[in-house]
């Protein structure tokens, strides 16, 4: 606001002398503050302001990558990379991502006898990746179509995602997917390509496997009152995946074809027990008397691709039943579930082998927080008998500053196990948020102990750094091993444009027992001006990361996917890149190229002990789609970042799909928030991607 009076008075100033020494000479121009936007400004670029121009909106960027990795040999790969957008009135809203890629690997060629290698350079190969995504191109009679080609997941219906502990995945194909939506009413959709999987320090790859996906499915409202609340609804949904020579666990002359069905109907209105729904914030089940009720049915059947293959003929099973509700002190849901062995969703499979009962109760003040779990449980099959679940969980705010929270769980079974889980958070105005945590698990032949401190800094603006430390004792089947655990967690700016983001997470074994595990990601960035930018970014893995040692329940253990344990790398890449905006528009991205614009981006994060803040210990989640406005898309690099590089400011609607989100892991929160984007600043929402207790 000082800039603003400054300039002002400045124009004023400048006006009155040259009426003084010129009187006939014409009156200057008024004033006109183009920063007149609420919120944080940052510094003027004039050399960086935007010229006024028409048509509709669009924007874009152009990047050039050289980057060179080292698994067990070294490639080299050259890229150039197009993202961009175009909003129209009458055909919706445009996204693309499009990678022109050059690579070139070494490879061995060995003699007959196997013994003696050759090490050849290949010539550089090109390998094309990228989508096209239309959204919300508006049709008759309040309809909306979206349509997606190239490197995508295939649709789903938004029930298929479900609120429960189970849901359905996406599957990613390089093929095409379609769908029509009366929003909050129907839902038809479909998608065809070849089955693969996203690779890439950018996410920017796609590797095709062997096999092929073809979907459809549908979504009705069948009953229900016309209010924003939806009581009384119900909802009718299907869905249905036909995958083609399938390698399911990638052995030769293994392939399968595999048909899956799904069906689910959902109710929501006033409980049972309750006269009405009362006050509140959020969906039905946030408010007393709400309730919610799912019913899902799965079927899967495979069978050979070709004669003599030696995948089995199966089928399989699956049903499970959740439902929330919230009375007047206590927000609970209960489930049921039962899958046989085998059951698939395409090529992915769903948790088998399991039949049960869980419930889930909670109770909460500003002050303090505590709930339950409990959890009964047996194999179908019988080759595992009967186990019991149980845990409490609880938190204590004693001030503003101080807070202990605490986690107990217990399993029985062939899989028995005890955990705690004990955590205090301080904040203290000269030493930032301070959380000490100390975990605690036993079972049959292991026992693990682990003391930590996470630590988030007191920096300056636009500055972060959080750390984390943490001395581990695990025993396994009479082998002792320590180790320390270690990261860090921190985005600086340093010179005039200049920008450092640093992610590492590490473990160092002690004594003679030398376990070693690193995650590193750092990128330095310049923005060099008129839409110009530069970056180098180097990425290194090595080893298995230290899991959580909490005790889960079966359901958890049997959604987890498998650990797979990556070849050690090394990557640097460096990059340039050319963003441009520009168009007027009248849709909700909002406002003028002439008014500016600023960046929104943000992480989509593993929250581990699930406060919903990103630490240095919490590893990003890759290949995630985000949309901004129900109409741009983006996806998330293999850190779990995001970002929309020119926003018009304004306030904006993010959202994550959780199309692909590894089970069994969800969002916790709403799937959508508002966020406010200023002039020639950069918003940051994040996304806390949390696992049952």
């Amino acid at each position: 606001m000082r800039r603003r009076i400054a300039c002002l008075a400045l124009g004023m100033l400048g006006a009155g002398s040259a009426l003084d020494s010129r009187a006939e000479a014409p009156a200057a121009p008024a004033y006109e503050d183009r920063l007149l936007d609420s919120g944080p400004q940052a510094e003027v670029d004039e050399s960086a302001a935007e010229a006024p121009s028409t048509g509709w909106p669009r924007g874009g960027s152009v990047e050039l990558q050289s980057q060179r990795q080292r698994v067990v040999s070294e490639t080299r790969n050259q890229t150039l990379q197009f993202s961009g957008f175009l909003d129209t009135p009458n055909y919706g809203a445009f996204s693309a991502d499009v990678s022109l890629n050059r690579y070139r690997s070494p490879v061995t060629v060995f003699d007959q006898t196997g013994l003696n290698g050759t090490l050849y350079n290949l010539s550089y190969l090109s390998g094309n990746t990228g989508r096209i995504d239309q959204r919300a191109m508006p049709l008759n009679s309040g309809w909306y179509a979206n349509n997606s080609i190239g490197d995508i997941n295939t649709a789903a219906t938004p029930m298929s995602r479900g609120s429960g502990r189970v849901f359905l995945p996406s599957l990613p194909i390089e093929g095409f997917s379609t769908s029509f939506d009366k929003p909050g009413r129907t839902s038809i959709n479909a998608s065809s390509g070849r089955l693969g999987f996203f690779d890439g320090i950018n996410s920017q790859g796609f590797t095709v496997g062997r096999g092929t996906a073809t979907t459809f499915g549908a979504q009705q409202q069948l009953t229900g009152d016309d209010n924003p609340l939806g009581v009384n609804r119900t909802d009718a949904a299907f869905q249905m995946v036909d995958a083609r020579d399938v390698n399911l666990n990638g052995v030769t002359g293994y392939a399968q074809n595999t048909r899956s069905y799904w069906g689910a109907m959902s109710w929501q209105g006033v409980s049972p027990w309750a006269d009405s729904v009362g006050a509140g914030i959020g969906p039905l089940t946030e408010r007393p008397g709400g309730m919610r009720v799912q019913a899902n049915y799965a079927h899967s059947e495979g069978q050979p691709s070709t004669v003599g293959s030696l995948a089995p003929r199966d089928s399989a099973n699956g049903f499970w039943v959740d439902a929330d509700w919230r009375g007047d002190w206590a927000r609970q849901s209960a489930s049921a579930f039962y899958f046989d062995p085998a059951l698939r969703w395409g090529s992915t499979p769903i948790a088998g082998d399991l039949q049960g009962v869980s419930w889930r109760g909670d109770v909460s003040t500003r002050q303090w927080q505590l709930g339950t779990n409990l959890e009964l449980s047996e194999s179908v099959s019988g080759l595992t008998g009967r186990s019991l679940f149980g845990n409490v969980f609880g938190r204590y705010r004693f001030d503003s500053r101080d807070a202990i929270s605490s986690t107990l769980a217990a399993r029985t079974g062939s899989q028995a196990a005890q955990s705690i889980e004990v955590t205090w958070e301080h904040i203290s105005p000269t030493w930032g948020q301070s959380q000490w945590r100390t975990d605690v698990a036993n079972g049959r032949g292991s026992q693990v102990v682990r003391f930590g401190l996470d630590q988030a800094w007191p920096v300056a603006e636009n500055t972060s750094l959080s750390t984390t430390l943490a001395v581990e004792q695990a025993e396994q089947l009479g082998v002792t091993a320590r180790s320390v655990i270690w990261g860090a967690l921190g985005s600086l700016p340093f010179l005039a444009s200049g920008r450092l983001d640093l992610s590492v997470r590490g473990s160092n074994g002690l004594g003679s027992y030398d376990a070693r595990f690193l995650n590193a990601n750092a990128r330095v960035s310049w923005a060099l001006g008129a839409g110009w930018s530069f970056y180098v970014q180097y990425t290194a893995a090595n080893g298995q990361e230290a899991l959580n040692p909490a005790v889960v329940s079966a359901l958890t253990a049997a959604t987890l996917p498998p650990v797979v344990v990556l070849p050690s790398s090394r990557t640097l890449l460096l990059a340039i890149r050319y963003e441009a905006r520009a168009g007027t528009t009248s849709v909700p991205i909002g406002g003028s190229a002439a008014g500016g614009s600023g960046r929104l981006e943000g992480h989509v994060f593993f929250d581990q002990n699930g406060n919903g803040v990103r630490e240095a210990n919490e590893g990003g989640v890759p290949g995630v789609t985000v949309v901004l406005n129900g109409r741009f898309v983006t996806r998330t690099d293999a850190q779990g970042l995001y970002s929309f590089p020119a926003v018009a400011p304004g306030n904006h609607e993010i959202e994550l799909i959780p199309d692909n989100l590894p089970l069994p892991w969800s969002n916790p929160g709403p799937a959508t928030r508002r966020v406010d984007v200023f002039v020639r600043d950069t918003t940051t929402a994040d996304f806390a991607i949390q696992r049952d207790r």
